[in-house]
């Protein structure tokens, strides 16, 4: 039970709702099973993270939560790689009007015999890398893992953004952000620095420096860790790079503690041992996917 920020009396409850609901703060929806504080006097639900922002206590939990009533993972609109290839159809289809509106007669001409721009090709490349990631997650799936795909990155107002995370596994060993890159090339990781000047490590794929890549899942895996501090602090956050079709070094490669692995190395990581149960994933899975909706 939790003391009310208003009168001081005991009044509201942390439980796992028996059906759905939404919190009556932010409006996020609270599918059943989900972990929320339930207040009795006004009859409303708030999200752990509300509760804990308006000071009704800490709405914690230990690094293996206790199973919500009924564990069920959201799974609609959660199919991996599906906002970067509506994106991609979404370019292709206005490139084809524009085309056939300029050109009425000889439109399907030069559609047939010209290539679609890079920046438009770049977004159906990067939902394949996402399904054959995500695929490779659905194997792990309730043994070792429970997987959200595609999700909307969150801002600090609890908005969604239009980034958005390529998938998140909660493992035994916590939960792992992880974004899938289809990079061709050979991958290398240049070290410089040392004894006298800051140590340095840069990423290069195919001969180019694209260490942006460790900044951008840096900024995921902050935002996973801001929403889990609410209601699981003591469940660690670790981020990882899965490449598809990029030539790794063979006895594998990691750049400032985040793993560049493929998609086996991906599943060896996921298999480590660790403190959650299976219980415990689903409970951590469920609230995360209140946090951060599938993308649109």
């Amino acid at each position: 039970m939790i003391a009310s920020p208003v009168t001081g009396a005991t009044r509201v409850k942390v439980l796992s709702l028996r059906r759905p609901d939404t919190c009556v703060a932010c409006s996020v929806a609270l599918p059943a099973g989900t972990r929320a504080a339930w207040d009795a006097a006004s009859r409303t639900v708030r999200c752990l993270a509300c509760a804990e922002a308006i000071g009704s206590g800490p709405a914690t939990h230990s690094i293996d939560p206790e199973p919500a009533a009924t564990p069920a993972v959201p799974r609609q609109r959660d199919a991996a790689g599906a906002s970067a290839q509506r994106q991609y159809e979404k370019r292709s289809r206005r490139r084809e009007e524009q085309i056939r509106a300029r050109h009425p007669k000889l439109g399907g001409v030069i559609l047939a015999l010209t290539n679609e721009p890079a920046s438009t090709r770049v977004w159906a490349q990067g939902a394949e890398g996402e399904r054959a990631v995500g695929a490779k997650l659905d194997e792990l799936i309730g043994e070792h893992v429970e997987v959200l795909h595609d999700r909307a990155m969150r801002l600090l107002d609890g908005r969604s953004s239009k980034a958005n995370i390529d998938h998140i596994a909660i493992a035994a060993s916590g939960v792992w952000v992880i974004d899938a890159k289809t990079h061709h090339g050979e991958l290398d990781v240049r070290r410089s620095g040392g004894l006298f000047s800051p140590r340095v490590e840069r990423l290069f794929i195919g001969g180019r420096d694209k260490t942006s890549l460790i900044e951008g899942l840096a900024k995921q895996v902050t935002a996973v860790t801001r929403e889990l501090a609410a209601a699981y602090p003591a469940v660690p956050v670790h981020g990882t790079l899965c490449f598809v079709g990029t030539e790794l070094p063979w006895f594998g490669e990691s750049i400032g503690g985040v793993p560049l692995v493929g998609r086996r190395g991906l599943a060896k990581l996921l298999k480590r041992p660790g403190e959650l149960s299976h219980d415990g994933r689903v409970a951590i899975a469920t609230f995360l996917a209140t946090r951060f909706p599938a993308a649109r």
